[in-house]
C-alpha cells in the first residue's frame, strides 16, 4: 500500500467510523436510554485502552505527572461522562444526524476558551470560521420537525439543546486535553487516563438516575383492570416518568440491555469510535498539519447524509443538507486559522 496519503486515509477513516459509532450509538440508545449506553460504552473502552496501554508500555497505569493527570481527568469528566451523556441523549431525541451536526460546534467552542483561558489569539479568519459554522448549525436547528419522523418540536426543542451542551463540553474537555498535551505525553496514554475518569464519573452518574427512579413514586394497579388496561397503565407511567427526569438524561429503555441486537450495537460502536477513531485520529494528528487534521475528521455531518433514509425514514431536506456544508466549511476556515500565523 503506498503510504505517501497515510494521514488524508487517516482523518477521512476517521471521520467514516464516526458516523458508524453515531448510527451504532444511536440504535442502542433507542433501546437502552442514553445513561445505560453511556456506562457500558465507557466499561468496554476503557478495558480496551487499560489491557492495550499494559501491552504497549509495560504498567497498567500511565506515567504522565499530576498536572497532566488532573487536566486529563478532568477532561475526560466534562467531555466523555458529561459531553456523551448529552450526546446519547440527543442521538435519542434528534437522531444522528442533527446530533452530529450540532457537535461542530466543538471546534468553536473550544478556539473561544483557548482565547479567554489561555489567551491564545483569533484572527479574523477564526472568528469567520465560527460564525459561518453557526449559522450551518442554526438554519438545520431551525426547521420545523417533518411529520414523517415522529419528532414533535418540543423533542427536538430539547434534543438540540442537548446536542449543543454535548458540543460545548467536548469544547472545554478539547481545551484542558490539549493544555495537559502540552508536554512530552503519549497521546494513547492521554486518551487511557481520560477514559477511566470519565468511565468512574459516569458510574456515579449511573447511580445517581437509578436511585432517582427507584425513588420514582408508583401508583397502584387496581385488581380490577384487566390485562390491557394495565399495559396501557404502565406503559403511560412510563412515559410520563422519562418526560419528568428528562433533566438528569435518564431517557428510560424499552428493551433489556441483554438484547443480543443491542449488545452487537454497543460493541460496534465502541471499536469504532473510542478506539478506532481515537487510533486514526492520532495518526491524521501525527502526520499531517492539525487544521488538514481537524478538517478531514470533521466531515461526519455531511457523511452521515445518505444513511438519513435508513435512520429518518426520508431523504434529508435541501436545507439540511446546505445547512450540513455551511458548517463543515465553517470548520474547514476555523481548522486552517488555527495553523495560520497570528496578527
Amino acid at each position: 500500500m503506498d503510504m505517501q496519503h497515510a494521514g488524508e486515509l487517516a482523518g477521512l477513516a476517521t471521520s467514516a467510523l464516526w458516523v458508524v459509532s453515531s448510527l451504532a450509538f444511536a440504535a442502542a440508545g433507542r433501546s437502552i436510554g442514553a445513561t445505560q449506553l453511556n456506562l457500558l460504552r465507557s466499561l468496554l473502552a476503557c478495558a480496551f485502552l487499560l489491557g492495550l496501554q499494559w501491552f504497549l508500555h509495560g504498567n497498567p497505569w500511565p506515567t504522565i505527572g499530576g498536572h497532566s493527570t488532573l487536566f486529563l481527568a478532568i477532561s475526560g469528566l466534562l467531555g466523555l461522562a458529561i459531553g456523551d451523556q448529552f450526546l446519547f441523549a440527543g442521538y435519542v431525541l434528534v437522531g444522528p444526524r442533527t446530533t452530529t451536526l450540532l457537535m461542530t460546534l466543538a471546534p468553536a467552542t473550544a478556539a473561544s476558551l483557548s482565547w479567554i483561558m489561555f489567551g491564545q489569539s483569533m484572527s479574523w479568519q477564526a472568528i469567520l470560521g465560527m460564525a459561518i459554522t453557526l449559522i450551518g448549525v442554526l438554519w438545520v436547528a431551525a426547521e420545523s420537525p417533518h411529520a414523517a419522523n415522529c419528532i414533535k418540536p418540543g423533542q427536538q426543542r430539547k434534543g438540540i439543546m442537548f446536542g449543543a451542551a454535548a458540543a460545548v463540553c467536548q469544547g472545554i474537555g478539547m481545551v484542558l486535553a490539549g493544555n495537559a498535551l502540552s508536554g512530552e505525553v503519549d497521546a494513547m496514554s492521554a486518551q487511557t487516563v481520560r477514559m477511566s475518569a470519565g468511565t468512574l464519573a459516569i458510574i456515579v452518574i449511573a447511580l445517581v438516575v437509578n436511585r432517582m427512579r427507584k425513588a420514582s413514586p408508583i401508583s397502584p394497579i387496581s385488581p380490577i383492570q384487566d390485562a390491557s388496561t394495565t399495559s396501557q397503565s404502565v406503559d403511560l407511567r412510563n412515559r410520563l416518568r422519562s418526560t419528568t427526569q428528562s433533566e438528569i438524561i435518564e431517557l428510560q429503555p424499552t428493551l433489556r440491555w441483554t438484547n443480543q441486537a443491542v449488545i452487537v450495537a454497543i460493541v460496534i460502536g465502541t471499536f469504532s469510535g473510542p478506539v478506532l477513531g481515537v487510533w486514526c485520529s492520532l495518526i491524521a494528528l501525527q502526520k499531517l498539519e492539525v487544521g488538514i487534521a481537524t478538517t478531514l475528521m470533521s466531515l461526519v455531518p455531511v457523511m452521515i447524509l445518505p444513511f438519513s433514509k435508513w435512520i429518518e425514514g426520508r431523504w434529508p431536506t435541501p436545507r439540511a443538507i446546505l445547512g450540513a456544508i455551511i458548517a463543515v466549511v465553517g470548520v474547514v476556515i476555523l481548522a486552517t486559522a488555527a495553523t495560520a500565523p497570528n496578527a
